[in-house]
């Protein structure tokens, strides 16, 4: 009888120690995504700050001077560094599997805003000021071999053009978002597809070569 309470005593213990290793692991794992979703939080709120802050002063240009152009570059390169780090750190929390569900679907869809109103911003730049830098928009789907090959080779076309601008959007996360809008303007039926300043629209994958020769030829 004895050993009997003994063994169930042990098994007891045991299962209360395997329920708070349990708990501790969930609650540590929760407290890092909601601290990784914080990172990207702060960038984007820092990009919102950054946006706002320009279309403030072009408004007093456009008002007070005339001349709402000459405040572009000011704004434009703090833009998109910072849309670029947000980026970074969500590609690079998606590409390791590190979180994902509601709050992640919520939070890259906020980002894509963000660079649709960038995107916005940057074709009003370009008919109102002739805006001297290349712009790509990137569509790719997530788990898809050419997609990625597509991003590494736009990295590198950063690396190696001075104004450029590359914006990429999952075409799989719309489901009745503003994303679609998008997709239906400029007919993205498949991926990876790109848009070279705003009306170029290049279906498949392209080289890094590939893409530089479209973009001197614009």
């Amino acid at each position: 009888m004895v050993k009997v309470l003994r063994k169930r005593t042990m098994l007891l213990i045991s299962l209360f120690l395997s329920i708070i290793v349990f708990s501790a692991g969930f609650l540590l794992g929760y407290g890092l995504d909601r601290g990784r979703i914080n990172d990207v939080m702060n960038e984007l709120d820092n990009l919102e700050f950054e946006r706002e802050s320009y279309l403030t002063e072009q408004q007093f240009a456009e008002l007070f001077d005339g001349d709402e152009c000459h405040v572009i570059y000011i704004r434009l390169n703090q833009l998109s560094g910072d849309l670029a780090e947000a980026g970074k750190i969500l590609t690079d929390y998606e590409s390791r599997g590190i979180f994902s569900g509601d709050d992640y679907k919520n939070l890259k869809l906020k980002y894509f805003l963000s660079e649709i109103k960038f995107y916005i911003l940057l074709k009003q730049l370009n008919d109102e000021c002739n805006l001297d830098r290349s712009v790509i928009l990137f569509f790719y789907d997530q788990d898809q071999r050419a997609s990625k090959q597509q991003g590494y080779a736009l990295d590198a076309v950063v690396r190696r053009v001075q104004n450029i601008t590359v914006l990429s959007i999952d075409r799989g996360l719309s489901k009745g978002s503003f994303i679609d809008i998008i997709k239906n303007y400029y007919n993205i039926t498949s991926s990876p597809t790109i848009i070279i300043n705003f009306d170029k629209k290049i279906i498949g994958y392209t080289s890094v070569d590939g893409i530089l020769e479209l973009i001197d030829r614009e």
